[in-house]
């Protein structure tokens, strides 16, 4: 019986211990998740011809980075990529068949624009699409305040009337946790 109380208590104290120490894979737990951002582009009817690229920025939208990163028990040193996996545009006044195609970069300040996005052929009679995503690692973007987009359209059409262009957006980061 003492032999049987022994191993008991040796078995539970090695629980114990074990379960109190932080393994070096615990310190090192990759964390993944999502950051969804939206914004709307307005595009003035008189600022675009048919058939010419035109440029437009988005207001600056906030990243607000260092909350997520902290809800997510991580920080930006521990973030080893970031990268656009939704850019979605849509309208809700008619369809986007004045589009003929676009390129998306993101800016930020102290940092060249980067295409995120593109779309070279845009189907007709659709209110929204989705665009076809670069690779690029936008982690020094989202690690500052705030971000815009620089759209450049080539429009098939005359605008008769101003267009705004929702454009909806996600970002994947991966990194590790605290």
């Amino acid at each position: 019986m003492a032999r049987f109380t022994g191993i008991i208590f040796l078995g539970l104290s090695l629980l114990l211990i074990s379960s109190c120490k932080k393994t070096k894979d615990n310190i090192n737990e990759a964390t993944e998740f999502d950051i969804n951002y939206s914004t709307t582009l307005p595009i003035p009817s008189t600022s675009v011809s048919v058939n010419v690229p035109a440029d437009f920025t988005t207001p600056e939208i906030s990243t607000e980075s260092s909350s997520r990163f902290a809800t997510e028990k991580t920080t930006k040193e521990l973030v080893d990529e970031i990268k656009m996996t939704k850019f979605d545009i849509s309208t809700s006044s008619g369809n986007l068949n004045f589009l003929k195609s676009l390129t998306i970069y993101i800016k930020s300040s102290g940092l060249a624009d980067v295409a995120v996005a593109t779309k070279t052929t845009i189907p007709q009679g659709v209110t929204a699409f989705s665009t076809d995503l670069s690779d690029a690692n936008i982690k020094n973007y989202i690690f500052n305040d705030k971000i815009q987009f620089k759209v450049t359209v080539v429009v098939n059409t005359g605008l008769s009337s101003n267009q705004d262009l929702k454009m909806d957006q996600t970002v994947h980061v991966k990194g590790k946790k605290i």
